[in-house]
């Protein structure tokens, strides 16, 4: 059974191309800890601009091993920091995991 993770970002206005660069390293390092089908859309429906990440896994146990991946990656804090910390490139997101029916 697919499952996966979606998160919606708020962008930081004048700053969409920035975050745009944070979500292709987003991308490889989720890549890395075995995210399929990573997917970047601009939800076109307000300002500040909005963006939604997501990517699918086989199961519960694999997403559950990408979240661990990353949590170690001493890469991927960083990332966080640039892009949510003080003067980063998004002002807020959520994110939610989902199951394919």
């Amino acid at each position: 059974m697919t499952v996966g993770s979606s998160t919606i970002v708020t962008l930081v206005a004048g700053r969409e191309n920035e975050a745009t660069a944070d979500g292709a390293k987003c991308r490889a390092l989720l890549e890395k800890h075995g995210a399929k089908n990573y997917r970047v859309m601009l939800m076109m429906d307000r300002t500040p601009l909005r963006m939604v990440t997501s990517y699918e896994a086989d199961d519960q146990a694999a997403l559950g091993k990408i979240s661990d991946g990353l949590l170690v990656d001493p890469e991927f804090q960083p990332l966080m920091a640039a892009s949510f910390g003080p003067g980063g490139n998004c002002s807020d997101y959520v994110t939610q995991a989902w199951i394919e029916l």
